[in-house]
């Protein structure tokens, strides 16, 4: 008779303690600087402690940044428009937040080239925020606001969160503000009505 041996259950005050740790060097100093060691040091654990909790320093990174903003609220305010509006609000205030500008850059060559960060960074952040659209759109849709049964709601999406993006990647000193919300919204609905 074979007796299977576990170990110590995971202390969950350590694991809050290495995402308060990771989450206050990405505020100060961003992703280029975020290791393995300084947060171990700062936490005062192990490098065991740590991996047998993220696999790497990104997945603990994607950690921080879908506390703060991972979980994107659903909008029905009964207006194309408005709905489409407040959703790009949203994304402007993470995207300007420091722990976005500051790591997410950083960030983006782990979640283009290590499939584990990549399925996190899609299935938790991304794809919560296009289906957010695509309701909107169905929603618009069933009260004939929309006409247009084929509109692409992977394109909208592109047209909305692209330009967010794109300032935040590109050094070019452009405002990410709520004009570009606005602006955003204008060129979304153009395409669609």
């Amino acid at each position: 008779m074979s007796h299977k041996v576990e170990g110590r259950p995971r202390d969950a005050s350590i694991s809050r303690a290495l995402v308060r740790a990771a989450e206050r060097r990405m505020e100060s100093d961003g992703f280029s600087k975020l290791t393995v060691d300084g947060i171990v040091s700062e936490v005062g654990t192990t490098r065991q402690t740590f991996y047998r909790r993220y696999k790497n320093v990104s997945v603990l990174a994607l950690e921080v940044l879908l506390y703060r903003f991972g979980g994107q609220e659903a909008v029905d305010t009964g207006r194309l428009e408005s709905d489409l509006l407040e959703l790009q609000r949203g994304d402007v205030a993470m995207m300007t937040s420091p722990l976005v500008q500051k790591n997410l850059p950083g960030l983006f060559e782990d979640i283009r080239v290590v499939p584990e960060v990549r399925e996190i960074y899609l299935d938790r952040m991304i794809r919560p925020r296009r289906n957010n659209v695509r309701d909107v759109l169905v929603r618009a849709l069933d009260r004939g606001e929309l006409t247009n049964v084929e509109v692409d709601s992977e394109y909208i999406c592109d047209l909305l969160f692209g330009p967010l993006l794109a300032r935040v990647l590109l050094p070019t000193g452009l405002p990410l503000d709520d004009r570009l919300a606005r602006q955003t919204v204008t060129t979304v609905l153009r395409e669609m009505l």
